[in-house]
């Protein structure tokens, strides 16, 4: 028998933030948004300090309610800025939130434009559509569709162009094929790349649920996906019970890569706990 919660190990609490929905380490600090708040968090490793930075001043954090909120389920680095999405699966949760390391500041914008030509590529339906995962690099940029729609389509957008020139760009759906655990279709909850074409991802299985309601937590997984050949090449359960919904490389050793990964824990309680995993490559 496999004892793999024995590897997920509790590190620390992000006070304040609850139902954490993605993650990025960037020096000592660590950058988390939720699906259920309207502010970036920046905890400090060093000092284990927490700030706030308003996202969207639209929305007062304490009266945000469950339809009005942005979704914010996906967030990754590119250049200086940090770069935050919503899920797309309301009209009001087409943010796209470029937040400064250095100066600072904020800026809204949206991908809502781009939002028929998704659709139309990718063959889903407006109910299929909730993105869970983003990654910038040079050339592309890649959002990830959890699959926990009608359709059960779990899949990879791969926009030609970077995240801040998204306009205009060639757009082709990849649909990826993810493992079930018991009997249940895993569905993509965050992906990061940690090199030029190859991506870690988690996913999680949730009874019932739908791209606007949660389910009954069964499970998560991480894996890793080819972005050449667009497959599946690995994956491994790493809990039974906790919703993992992001994860971010802490430091690279050889074929070792150490991650901070979040947890969604589906109710009202005002923090959120990071564990670390150690995933190892070439598993084969």
């Amino acid at each position: 028998m496999l004892f793999y919660n024995v590897f997920l190990k509790f590190v620390f609490l992000i006070n304040g933030l609850g139902a954490a929905s993605g993650l990025v380490v960037h020096k000592n600090e660590v950058y988390a948004i939720a699906d259920n708040d309207s502010n970036l968090y920046i905890y400090n490793l060093k000092n284990n300090s927490v700030d706030r930075i308003d996202l969207n001043p639209e929305i007062s954090f304490d009266k945000i309610n469950k339809k009005d909120k942005p979704d914010f389920e996906s967030i990754t680095k590119y250049g200086n800025d940090i770069y935050i999405l919503g899920s797309g699966s309301k009209k009001n949760r087409f943010d796209l939130i470029a937040y400064n390391i250095k100066s600072k500041k904020v800026e809204n914008l949206s991908y809502k434009e781009l939002y028929n030509e998704f659709l139309k590529v990718s063959n889903l339906s407006e109910k299929d559509f909730n993105i869970e995962g983003v990654i910038a690099s040079k050339r592309f940029t890649y959002l990830f569709n959890r699959g926990n729609g009608k359709s059960q389509i779990n899949g990879i957008f791969k926009i030609h162009g970077k995240i801040n020139d998204l306009k205009n760009k060639k757009i082709e759906f990849f649909p990826i094929q993810l493992p079930k655990l018991n009997n249940e279709l895993t569905t993509f909850s965050d992906a990061i790349l940690i090199n030029n074409n190859k991506v870690l991802f988690t996913a999680t299985v949730e009874s019932s649920s739908t791209t606007q309601f949660d389910g009954e937590i069964k499970g998560s997984i991480i894996g890793e996906i080819d972005l050449d050949k667009m497959k599946l090449i690995h994956w491994e359960k790493i809990s039974d019970d906790k919703k993992i919904e992001g994860l971010a490389l802490l430091k690279k050793m050889n074929n070792k890569y150490s991650l901070y990964l979040c947890e969604d824990n589906d109710d009202d309680t005002k923090t959120s706990s990071i564990y670390n995993y150690d995933y190892i490559m070439n598993k084969k």
